[in-house]
Formats: C-alpha cells, structure tokens, sequence
C-alpha cells in the first residue's frame, strides 16, 4: 500500500478555503475482492471531494479523500485483522 498526502493552496488562481484535515491518496492492491465491485459499494461513503478508481489489470483501488475518512476505509476493506 502507498500513502500520498496532497495539500492544495491555489484552486484556479485563487485560494482555496483551508482544509481541516489533509486529502490522502492510498493505493491498495486487492487479494480476495473484486476492485471494480468494492469500489462501485465504497463510492457512496465518499465525500463530496472524494475520488475511487479501480484498475482492473492489477486488481487495484486508488482513494483519494480526508485522511481520517481513507483509514476508515482501508480497516472496511482490510477487515478486522489488520488493527495492530
């Protein structure tokens, strides 16, 4: 899994509003599900800035969102067992 955390200052030459909480980006490479499947259920959860693509050749999600809002997702699809 790969964690890219983006910080937009500037949205079409002018400032945008501060955000309260950074937008992450979280690569997950799939083992067991279907990334097209999970991410047509996951899209509603998803802020209205939120993004989730599924690459089918590597079975792969791409997130972007609140960091607080990709970690839940990420415990929903990793399932109970990966709390440390």
């Amino acid at each position: 899994m790969a964690w890219l955390c983006l910080a937009p200052l500037v949205v079409h030459g002018q400032h945008a509003r501060p955000l309260t909480e950074p937008i992450v980006i979280k690569v997950i490479r799939l083992d067991q599900a279907d990334a097209e499947r999970l991410a047509s259920v996951l899209r509603p959860l998803l802020t209205k800035d939120g993004l989730i693509t599924a690459y089918a050749p590597t079975n792969t999600l791409i997130i972007r969102d609140r960091a607080s809002l990709v970690k839940q997702l990420v415990k929903v699809i990793k399932g109970p067992s990966s709390d440390p």
